[in-house]
């Protein structure tokens, strides 16, 4: 999981380490190595748009579980309390 979550910014700054690479060695023009280096930077504002839309999903996927999971814990305890009071009362009424 966490590997997936690292291979979008690798590959953007990858992206943009090889765009300016490219840009500074080779035989392009100045124009022509602009719009190389902005085409490249448009693709990797994509990626990297892509890769925070899939985190933001992930973490409320993530919170809406750890809610889920906060919420039946919660219920359990307020069962297993009601009903040790519930014995111990059963027991008190027995006593007298």
């Amino acid at each position: 999981m966490e590997k997936d979550s690292h291979r979008g910014l690798y590959f953007i700054v990858g992206a943009l380490v090889g765009g300016i690479v490219a840009a500074l060695f080779s035989p392009k023009s100045g124009k022509e190595a602009r719009e190389f280096l902005k085409k490249k930077l448009h693709d990797s504002e994509e990626v990297l748009d892509k890769t925070k839309h899939s985190a933001e999903e992930l973490y409320h996927k993530t919170k809406d579980q750890i809610d889920h999971i906060i919420d039946n814990v919660s219920h359990t305890i307020d069962e297993k309390t009601k009903n040790i009071l519930h014995k111990k009362e059963k027991q008190e009424k027995q006593k007298e």
